[in-house]
């Protein structure tokens, strides 16, 4: 009873201590790409290849410099200081079920709060733009925005794995505990899809003001869609190296369904139809240079190759 005790007061310590130093780096994050220092890439290096989720020994040479990205496995992430801290946490727990298996259970539910703590408070800093008050960003861009989703697709990589740690010595009454897991993939996975959801829109309220004042008329391309073709190409860069080619593939094939749909609306609006006539040669000019300039984006080459859906807003 004793032990058990102690153990119980442990554990609430060390949860305390951890959600208190949490909350104040993810306070104090300014959600730019951060070095990958060597002792975090020695730690999930030696996760793949122990298959353990236990901290490694310390090296002595400390002289190894940091890394653009995380690597895991063959996947690369671009990370800011905070996950990282957040996946060292995450090894801590699993260490302490090592070293007090019947605190399981007890852990399992402090891992979980923390967890949460980390996906709820990054959505009020960033979907909820908190983060421009607390570190004073001026704007939340799509960089931060691209960032903070690869950094909670970094924690549901390591999920599965702490599911099975814990799982070892969880007793079995309290099996149903697992379930936390899946809803916490969940939660992130919907935290992830609203990111993908704001990223779209921040191109659609761009192309709507843009197409607000779309003319057709010569010279073409026009200026309109020279404008959002370079627009889209920021947004693109913004995006390269934070995301895998084929997420900002998917990103950018919904993008380009709202361009066509908001596009359709204004030819419906200006009376222009898929008649022949000169002014329908006119968007087709333009609509060409439209689908050429994704050629000239990594990842995006032949995104476009049929843009007939525009006529078909009626």
């Amino acid at each position: 009873g004793i032990l058990q005790t102690q153990a119980s007061k442990f554990v609430a310590r060390f949860h305390e201590e951890r959600k208190n130093k949490l909350s104040l780096i993810l306070d104090n994050e300014r959600w730019k790409q951060a070095d990958v220092p060597a002792e975090f890439q020695d730690l999930v290096n030696h996760i793949i290849k122990t298959g353990t989720l236990t901290l490694p020994e310390k090296r002595s040479d400390s002289e190894i410099k940091p890394t653009e990205c995380l690597q895991v496995g063959t996947e690369q992430y671009a990370v800011v200081g905070t996950v990282l801290m957040l996946v060292k946490m995450m090894v801590e727990y699993c260490q302490c079920v090592v070293n007090i298996p019947s605190a399981t259970s007890d852990l399992l539910t402090r891992l979980v709060d923390l967890l949460k703590v980390f996906n709820s408070r990054t959505c009020q800093l960033l979907i909820g733009a908190g983060a421009r008050q607390l570190v004073g960003l001026k704007t939340i861009s799509t960089r931060n925005l691209a960032l903070a989703s690869r950094c909670l697709q970094l924690v549901i990589r390591f999920l599965p794995d702490v599911k099975e740690h814990f799982q070892h010595t969880l007793p079995a009454k309290n099996s149903i505990m697992l379930k936390n897991f899946e809803k916490i993939t969940k939660d992130y996975d919907d935290h992830i899809e609203e990111i993908n959801l704001k990223l779209v829109t921040i191109s659609q309220n761009m192309a709507e003001v843009l197409l607000a004042k779309y003319e057709v008329k010569a010279p073409m391309p026009s200026q309109c869609f020279r404008t959002i073709c370079k627009q889209l190409a920021k947004l693109h860069e913004a995006l390269v190296g934070i995301l895998p080619l084929p997420q900002i593939r998917r990103l950018f094939e919904r993008m380009n369904e709202v361009f066509m749909r908001l596009l359709g609306r204004r030819l419906v609006l200006l009376g222009v139809r898929n008649d022949g006539a000169p002014q329908c040669a006119l968007v087709i000019s333009d609509l060409v240079f439209y689908s050429g300039s994704f050629n000239t984006l990594k990842g995006l080459e032949g995104l476009v190759n049929n843009t007939n859906a525009v006529w078909d807003i009626r």
